[in-house]
């Protein structure tokens, strides 16, 4: 499972490195869902941290962890059907909503 979730990771890692070319890194910082993914790779590196410091017995905070950047990578997926036009308002509707919270 863990591999699953560093495959999925790695592959917007590269898709982000590729968009950071020198003269589109202004845009590339203004976009929210490069924020996101900012803060979701954050989020990853935290909850491998807290899986391999913290013994058994107090494995549950890592698993939280791992739920929260599990939504997260949700939330993303999300972009996918932002271009479609039937579903891209309700998308953007929901990206609000999580931006208000």
């Amino acid at each position: 499972m863990n591999s699953l979730i560093f495959g999925g990771h790695n592959t917007t890692l590269l898709s982000m490195m590729s968009q950071m070319l020198p003269n589109r890194i202004k845009s590339y910082i203004r976009d929210q869902w490069n924020k996101m993914d900012k803060g979701m790779y954050f989020v990853l590196l935290l909850a491998v941290i807290l899986r391999f410091a913290l013994p058994d017995q107090h494995f549950i905070g890592a698993r939280y962890v791992y739920s929260i950047n599990l939504v997260m990578f949700y939330l993303r997926i999300l972009q996918l059907y932002y271009v479609n036009p039937r579903l891209g308002p309700k998308v953007l509707m929901i990206w609000r909503m999580v931006c208000t919270l």
